[in-house]
């Protein structure tokens, strides 16, 4: 009966969050290596990554909302998620800069809607769970389009 009425995710460690997605949205985790620098590579897009044979571009969720930022050490990671929209076809995935090895998490109905809360950045869709308050669900749509227009400039 629990798993139905839950969704299995991966815990995306950054410094100070946690970003929590569907395991679906997920379609690796490598290690870091440091993004080719490109034309308007500055502030929270970082650059490109070759991921089996596309160019990945690479953010820093940390810096799009503000955040301090961390340097990448031994245990960081590159998330590549897929780009489940239809609006932005040209970029098929994007890379999100980890701290550490992702973890399972098993979101729960009950549990996650009382956790719908508002954050303070626009980038972050709401607060997932009560007990843990850097538990948070990226707003990719938002995340997405914010990149679109950093690439189109």
């Amino acid at each position: 009966m629990a798993e139905e009425n839950s969704i299995r995710c991966m815990q995306l460690p950054l410094h100070d969050l946690h970003l929590l997605l569907p395991n679906s949205a997920v379609a690796e985790i490598i290690g870091y290596t440091e993004p080719e620098p490109a034309q308007r590579s500055e502030g929270w897009f970082d650059g490109r990554i070759s991921w089996r044979g596309v160019m990945v571009p690479v953010i820093s969720f940390e810096k799009l909302c503000n955040l301090p930022d961390v340097e990448p050490g031994s245990r960081s990671r590159v998330a590549i998620i897929y780009n489940h929209t239809s609006q932005n076809d040209s970029i098929p995935y994007i890379g999100i800069i980890l701290q550490d090895i992702p973890r399972a998490y098993l979101a729960e109905k009950e549990r996650m809607l009382g956790g719908m809360e508002k954050t303070d950045c626009e980038f972050v869709s709401c607060r997932a769970d009560p007990m843990f308050d850097d538990l948070v669900i990226p707003d990719l749509d938002a995340v997405l389009l914010s990149l679109q227009q950093r690439l189109d400039n």
